[in-house]
């Protein structure tokens, strides 16, 4: 078993982020096959019918939170789990699942709850950088239609006790089993491959982007995986993270679930700055200043030091700094 392990702790890093998406992709194909068997009971005529509703993007509501939670289950927490088998849990810093510090616990929430004037802005600036009228254009405006479609049906409330389920599906698992892959594994790799914690960052916030398949968000989203996986350096602890992302998208949740049907339709994108009231840019102003005390605190606190410990880099590589 020792002798696996030292294989593929000294396998090149580009090899074992191959194989770690290997591994989510084939664990994605798994999962969308439990679901359905899940959804169908077995039966070969829903069994098509799932499959014929999936190639026409109309899967129902059921199907797209079995889908949605198992592939969080099984694809992003169970590729986490798969590799860290394989490499050994101390090589990816033990997951960084110390208990962290109610303070930093605090910025977390602060961050996710403040970024939404950066997230808007980067939102309108992703869009016009994919050129209007282009082909890329086009495209990314087709995918980011089916993401919203499959996003309104996730959100649609026809009881109160529904946003429990939707809370745990929406908010909980992607907040937990994204965060295990993207800052808890692929960041781990990435910071001991180069030595150097911001190129293992961004790296990490771009492929989560890129996962999600959403390309109008693509910088907005990149930008939230920064600051989860600075959460992560700065208090030496995966909770932070995990933490500010249910925070982020538990605040979608409750906001459709508040206001209902008329902010589906038009509170999940931004809408034109000529339609701003005062109320709207005091807002603006005030989370963007909030936003930026929760990053100073953030530096002021935090200790990267430890995190650099938890992957025992305690020399700095030569050609790299692990701190800038």
């Amino acid at each position: 078993m020792s002798f696996i392990r030292n294989a593929f702790q000294t396998m090149h890093p580009a090899v074992q982020v191959i194989m770690l998406g290997c591994l989510v992709l084939t664990l994605m194909a798994l999962s969308a096959g439990v679901a359905v068997m899940w959804i169908t009971e077995g039966d070969a005529v829903k069994i098509q019918s799932i499959v014929q509703q999936g190639a026409q993007g109309e899967l129902n509501r059921s199907a797209v939170f079995a889908m949605n939670n198992a592939n969080q289950i099984m694809a992003f927490l169970g590729a986490s789990f798969a590799f860290a088998a394989l490499v050994g849990m101390p090589f990816l810093g033990r997951f960084y699942l110390r208990a962290p510090t109610l303070k930093m616990l605090g910025v977390a929430i602060l961050m996710a709850l403040s970024m939404s004037p950066i997230l808007d802005f980067t939102y309108r600036l992703n869009e016009w950088l994919l050129i209007p009228g282009s082909n890329l254009h086009q495209w990314a405006g087709g995918l980011e239609a089916q993401a919203m479609a499959l996003t309104k049906a996730l959100l649609e409330f026809s009881t109160t006790s529904d946003v429990w389920v939707v809370l745990i599906s929406v908010a909980v698992l992607p907040a937990v089993c994204e965060e295990w892959l993207f800052r808890g594994t692929l960041q781990p790799i990435l910071v001991r491959a180069t030595g150097n914690i911001h190129f293992g960052i961004w790296v990490s916030a771009a492929l989560f982007s890129a996962i999600h398949m959403q390309f109008f968000g693509f910088i907005p989203r990149m930008l939230l995986g920064a600051g989860f996986g600075y959460l992560v350096v700065y208090s030496g602890s995966l909770w932070p993270a995990i933490v500010s992302h249910f925070a982020n998208n538990a605040t979608v949740v409750i906001a459709a679930w508040w206001m209902g049907s008329v902010w589906i339709e038009d509170g999940l994108e931004p809408q034109p700055l000529n339609t701003w009231t005062w109320s709207d840019w005091g807002v603006a102003v005030f989370a963007t200043l909030a936003l930026c005390w929760a990053i100073g605190r953030l530096w002021k606190w935090g200790n990267p030091q430890g995190y650099i410990r938890g992957l025992n880099l305690t020399q700095q590589k030569e050609g790299h700094k692990l701190i800038r």
